[in-house]
């Protein structure tokens, strides 16, 4: 992979990793602001989903963030290494930054995973007390 493809690359897992903090944290957010009606449309255990899932893919995205630092931190000690001709040094270095890379693409897809979780549980608890509401007519 080229300097270019990897940098464009990085940009747009800074981007994605942004994406999912905004949006899952924006969620808590937005969530606590309309807890009664939350509460009220889906019932408190699932609003208890929804919010321990925003939580989660929160938490998720944070680690991703981490843990692309430590990937990008690592890739540039192997750098470093090569370029003294430190072979064995470098080899150790770049499995540290392929390590993180791995764990950060996991973290992210963790983070979308529950968030996408925790809104369809939402929508299902919404349309489950449409469906068993005892209707006048």
């Amino acid at each position: 992979m080229t300097d270019i493809d990897r940098e464009a690359l990085f940009d747009n897992e800074a981007l994605l990793i942004g994406m999912l903090q905004a949006v899952s944290g924006g969620a808590i957010v937005a969530g606590l602001a309309q807890l009664d009606v939350l509460n009220r449309l889906a019932g408190q255990f699932s609003t208890l989903i929804y919010f321990t899932a925003a939580a989660l893919a929160l938490l998720f995205a944070v680690l991703a963030a981490y843990w692309k630092h430590q990937y990008k931190k690592w890739d540039l000690k192997a750098a470093a290494s090569r370029s003294r001709a430190e072979a064995n040094e470098a080899t150790a270095r770049g499995r540290k930054s392929a390590f993180y890379l791995a764990c950060m693409r996991f973290a992210m897809g963790l983070s979308v995973l529950f968030f996408v979780l925790g809104v369809a549980f939402l929508i299902g608890a919404f349309w489950y007390q449409y469906a068993t509401l005892q209707r006048v007519v």
